[in-house]
């Protein structure tokens, strides 16, 4: 299969990432929603619950936990939006024939940089469940810090490959 061209991996791997975006988008605007409407859930409920001809048959209330929870999944979402939208615009290079561009190089060393965020932000979380008592289960894992770690080798190859490159076409 060709890396470049219609039909493509480049190009199928494009959609896929576009297709990303959107559920991305909209994951994003869903949790922006909860994050504004969970603290008023429970005052909200009080007063549907006082209603005439309403019947509430549990107590609307949400947990430390339920909002932690919701915060850190926003955090996540940004970042994953954040590294799809990188992502596209290394697959961009590609499709034009010149991968091997400083930009890229940039590009990697941000999707390092935005990935070591989103696992940072799981030890801010769990952290914080830890003081103010929420039940919050987040797990750290090592496979996670690895591709950190890849991420910001192929960088310097990127970057490498751009100094090379530039190197051969001033050559005569």
């Amino acid at each position: 299969m060709r890396a470049i061209g219609k039909g493509s991996l480049s190009s199928i791997l494009a959609v896929g990432l576009h297709v990303t975006r959107i559920v991305l988008f909209i994951a994003l605007f869903g949790l922006t929603m909860a994050m504004i409407f969970m603290p008023l859930a429970s005052g909200v409920g009080d007063m549907v619950a006082g209603m005439e001809n309403v019947d509430i048959d549990g107590d609307v209330s949400v947990s430390r936990g339920d909002y932690f929870d919701v915060a850190y999944n926003f955090i996540a979402v940004l970042v994953m939006l954040f590294v799809v939208t990188r992502l596209l615009e290394i697959l961009k290079t590609l499709r034009f024939g010149s991968p091997f561009v400083k930009e890229n190089a940039d590009r990697f060393r941000q999707v390092g940089y935005a990935l070591l965020i989103g696992e940072g932000a799981k030890f801010v979380f769990n952290f914080l469940s830890l003081i103010f008592g929420a039940d919050l289960d987040i797990d750290i894992e090592l496979i996670a810090w690895l591709a950190i770690i890849a991420v910001f080798v192929l960088s310097e190859v990127f970057r490498e490959g751009a100094r090379m490159k530039e190197e051969q076409d001033l050559t005569v």
